[in-house]
């Protein structure tokens, strides 16, 4: 009986067996902002323009799967889509050249209240601060796509990827200089 069920659990017919004329072409995979190592780690901020919250530090993390990717992380302070327009401070983040997908620069801006640099956060009331990290040129705040010609004349549209994280900020008339 056991080896009437062994016999049958197989298949009998012939199959077709495929092989790869060539290699395929790597599809672009996201890159992803590891949460819990953005800084600060809370998402509303209080106070900013009272001492001692003179100054703000924002940076994160990024990971992403295409190690040979460049990324380029954009700054954003109180971006309004009705309004477009360009970052406030880009920051290249180059490949590392080994096998992990966490990246070790860690893009970075310092506001401090009444500087030139962020001036839109010295307004007493509520802000945003947005990063958004693309594999890809922009074009508005839309990752633009590769178009790769294969080998047979077929065009392969390889999308690009961003992701985002925002912190919200409430500037205070007080103390600062």
């Amino acid at each position: 009986m056991g080896t009437a069920v062994w016999v049958l659990g197989g298949c009998f017919l012939p199959q077709d067996e495929y092989y790869l004329d060539e290699v395929p072409v790597p599809r672009n995979d996201p890159p992803r902002i590891v949460e819990n190592l953005v800084q600060p780690p809370y998402r509303i901020l209080r106070g900013f323009g009272s001492k001692p919250r003179c100054e703000l530090e924002f940076s994160i993390i990024v990971e992403d799967p295409n190690l040979g990717d460049t990324l380029t992380a954009y700054w954003y302070v109180d971006y309004d889509p009705n309004q477009p327009r360009g970052a406030d401070r880009e920051v290249t983040i180059l490949p590392k050249g080994d096998d992990d997908p966490r990246r070790d620069e860690r893009p970075t801006i310092k506001p401090i209240f009444n500087s030139a640099e962020f001036s839109r956060l010295n307004t007493p009331g509520d802000h945003v601060v947005e990063v958004v990290v693309s594999d890809r040129a922009l074009q508005g705040r839309v990752p633009q796509a590769d178009i790769v010609q294969l080998p047979n004349g077929e065009l392969l549209t390889n999308p690009g990827y961003a992701t985002s994280y925002v912190w919200f900020v409430r500037t205070e008339q007080g103390d600062c200089p």
